[in-house]
């Protein structure tokens, strides 16, 4: 009779489990968002400068009359709280309207 001797080899090898919960979910969120003059190159740039170079704008309304700009902006970002608070900081003036998260996926980075 032969006996069999395992090896590392043939058996199954088992990932360490990983708690998703804990792990920030990464989305992109979609949010309107209306600043002051008509110069989308002015908007464009406090938008830029507060959520990053790596955001997508579009210009979706310009309103002669009341002197202001809509952009359509998708960020990557943890939370809309995130995007939210890095416009109220950096844009005293602008108004934040239709506002959209799409979860992508778990992200791999821990937080220290």
């Amino acid at each position: 009779m032969h006996t069999a001797i395992a090896s590392s080899r043939t058996l199954p090898r088992r990932a360490p489990a990983i708690d998703i919960a804990a792990q920030p979910a990464l989305s992109v969120v979609t949010i309107d968002v209306t600043v002051p003059g008509t110069s989308s190159a002015a908007g464009r740039r406090a938008l830029l400068a507060a959520l990053g170079e790596g955001s997508r704008l579009f210009v979706i309304a310009v309103d002669k009359r009341n002197d202001c700009i809509t952009f359509r902006v998708d960020v990557m970002a943890r939370s809309v709280g995130d995007v939210v608070g890095a416009l109220a900081s950096a844009l005293r003036d602008a108004t934040v309207g239709r506002v959209r998260a799409v979860c992508l996926a778990q992200s791999s980075a821990q937080q220290h």
